[in-house]
């Protein structure tokens, strides 16, 4: 996800006032958002059929929500975000949550690529399934949605500096774990 330049979300805003008068305008925001949004939830669940379900229900709740959304100066994507991240939870709160990772994805990325290049793919997402859910989220937001911290920030609602501090520690306690683990 890049920086929003200011027409794009004048035209999202243009686009959220028609379809709160007429539904049927909500299709462009659909467009433009929907392929984001469905990598976003398959990269949690690994299941296509499911990512598909998942996105079709955050959309569906997006169009019927959408008369109370307010524009607060925060891109439309990120409000997609969160009933995106709402619906996951949603699913799995009954079950074991799975991190599913992409090992190649997460190689490409030099600060943590050393400490897991001798560890099995088995240990590594053993490793992550015992970070906190918001922890986690903040590694799937840089590392797999190739958020700026900027997006981030906006997303999580903290500023750009607590996200770039949480992560520094985050990044160091999970190389004191994979030391430890790889020892």
């Amino acid at each position: 996800m890049t920086d929003e330049p200011d027409h794009t979300l004048n035209e999202d805003q243009k686009w959220i006032a028609a379809a709160k008068n007429d539904i049927r305008h909500f299709e462009p925001l659909y467009k433009k958002y929907h392929g984001r949004i469905f990598r976003y939830i398959f990269r949690r669940t690994d299941d296509e059929s499911l990512a598909d379900d998942l996105c079709s229900q955050t959309f569906y709740k997006a169009m019927i929500s959408l008369p109370k959304y307010q524009w607060i100066g925060k891109p439309f994507i990120s409000w997609l975000y969160v009933i995106a991240l709402n619906e996951i939870k949603k699913h799995y709160r009954d079950q074991k949550w799975v991190f599913v990772i992409e090992e190649d994805k997460l190689l490409e990325h030099d600060e943590i690529r050393d400490h897991w290049l001798n560890l099995s793919q088995d240990r590594l997402i053993s490793i992550l399934n015992d970070l906190q859910e918001d922890d986690l989220q903040l590694i799937e937001l840089k590392y797999f949605e190739s958020q700026t911290f900027r997006e981030i920030a906006i997303l999580l609602n903290m500023s750009e500096s607590a996200v770039k501090m949480k992560l520094y520690r985050l990044l160091n306690k999970l190389r004191k774990r994979l030391e430890v683990k790889h020892d």
